[in-house]
């Protein structure tokens, strides 16, 4: 079998190149894939491949190796063209597909898969089921019978921009019609925005089956098409209206396309460690809120502090993260303030427009942070209690990080009730909750009330790894053990 079917092979190649000779090897077309069994999913050696349409380029052919595989090439196009392509093989039932090519083009992995003639294509162990036998009449139905890619991208993204559809005619007995029934498709409902079907029409194979193809456009949306065969000989019009692709992942669009870190107060203000970093994190959505296609691109800038990777894609979700590390930088100039810096992410819309958001954040000083205890002395009665106020501040006046962890400590027969064991929120200005805090510490014995000294301890440990405590020292009315 091998020693007949690779002369046969280059005998084809040969046959294309001398049809070929004189056209710019540049701008020729080259298809490549491989036959299998439908059934099986062994390839199928020595298929044809041929161009069926146009018919100028009819007598371009291939056939495949020994491992399915097939090539035709040296298809002169001057423009972007249709070409409808078939695969056959002994003992198979024949099948067509569509695309379309432009000049240059070298398309891979154009592959058929054939059904055995008498095959009952996967439908399992039918051999008890009853079937209407003799030939097949007339249209009366037709089926969606494969969808090759059910979601595909918008237009020019660099997506899956079209899909392959097979429909199949049957009689009223729900056998399959023969050859050379037209059916002629249409899209009904789409996002209007230049989407097409090529071809628009097309002649069912011995299988009744008819391929055509779905191109996408610049819009995001649901597509259904129809497919119509008219039957004038008996004044019937038979249609199928399936909803069969969405168009999605379009170009990135301003409404949709947002900046912001894991956290906006960051320890990172006049301290140098590459391994401190605060993720920032773009989502990217198309003009109907749908992810943009994985991989694209976004650029990311620090104007006045930190260091932040240049770039970075998006996944399939329409996110992308890079890191704004601690580089030890001390900004100064913006307008919000001493230690403010903003960060800004950039991609480019389908009208290649850039498009911007800037997200703004606080680069807190962790070193020796400014730490107020007030009153400043312990003096907690007999079974009662004393508040305290604290005050806890960077050296430029700001809140701490966020996830700093402050704990309040208390001696033996003392409790602290209050903001004693907390993890510090994400906040820009001083007060109340972010700078500001109390608590009460009450005495525990109520029976002792001898005096006896005392402390009270703040520590304040941030992201970073600093830590830092204020003790300040007093009595209370318990009896030494």
């Amino acid at each position: 079998m091998k020693k007949i079917s690779l002369p046969i092979f280059a005998l084809a190649i040969l046959v294309v190149s001398f049809n070929s000779c004189s056209s710019d090897d540049e701008d020729n077309v080259v298809i490549q894939g491989e036959v299998t069994n439908q059934n099986t999913g062994n390839p199928i050696e020595n298929a044809t491949v041929q161009i069926n349409t146009p018919q100028e380029l009819s007598d371009i052919f291939g056939r495949t190796d020994e491992l399915g595989q097939y090539s035709i090439g040296e298809i002169e196009v001057s423009e972007v063209t249709d070409l409808t392509i078939l695969a056959s093989a002994t003992e198979f039932v024949e099948a067509t597909r569509t695309l379309k090519v432009a000049p240059g083009d070298n398309i891979t992995s154009f592959n058929f898969e054939l059904t055995e003639e008498g095959s009952d294509d996967g439908g399992g162990d039918d051999d008890d089921e009853e079937e209407v036998g003799g030939e097949a009449g007339g249209p009366a139905q037709i089926q969606l019978v494969n969808v090759t890619s059910p979601a595909i991208n918008v237009a020019e993204t660099g997506g899956i921009t079209s899909t392959t559809f097979t429909f199949e005619v049957q009689d009223s007995a729900g056998r399959s019609v023969d050859r050379n029934h037209e059916i002629s498709f249409e899209i009904i409902r789409g996002p209007e925005g230049g989407e097409y079907i090529t071809p628009a029409t097309g002649l069912t194979n011995s299988s009744g089956r008819v391929t055509s193809n779905l191109v996408s456009g610049d819009s995001s949306g649901t597509v259904r098409i129809e497919a119509i065969i008219d039957r004038s000989d008996v004044g019937l019009t038979i249609r199928s209206s399936p909803v069969i692709v969405s168009i999605s992942s379009g170009f990135p669009h301003p409404d949709n396309f947002n900046v912001a870190p894991r956290v906006y107060n960051f320890d990172a203000y006049a301290y140098l460690n590459e391994n401190h970093t605060n993720n920032i994190t773009v989502s990217v959505g198309d003009l109907k809120g749908n992810p943009v296609k994985e991989g694209t691109a976004v650029y990311f800038s620090a104007s006045n502090g930190g260091l932040v990777n240049g770039s970075a894609v998006t996944n399939e979700t329409g996110y992308a993260t890079v890191n704004l590390a601690a580089n030890g930088s001390t900004p100064q100039t913006h307008p919000d303030g001493v230690g403010f810096v903003d960060v800004v992410a950039q991609t480019v819309d389908k009208d290649n427009n850039y498009i911007e958001k800037t997200t703004t954040l606080l680069l807190s000083d962790p070193r020796d942070p400014v730490m107020t205890i007030n009153p400043g002395t312990i003096n907690v009665p007999h079974s009662g209690g004393q508040s305290f106020e604290f005050t806890i501040i960077d050296r430029n006046g700001y809140p701490m990080a966020a996830g700093s962890q402050i704990t309040v400590s208390v001696g033996e027969g003392l409790v602290a009730n209050g903001d004693v064991d907390f993890v510090l929120g994400d906040f820009f200005n001083p007060g109340p909750g972010s700078t500001e805090f109390g608590f009460v510490v009450d005495d525990t014995d109520d029976v002792n009330s001898d005096v006896v000294n005392t402390s009270l301890t703040v520590t304040i440990e941030t992201p970073s790894g600093f830590i830092k405590s204020l003790t300040i020292q007093g009595t209370r009315a318990k009896t030494a053990n």
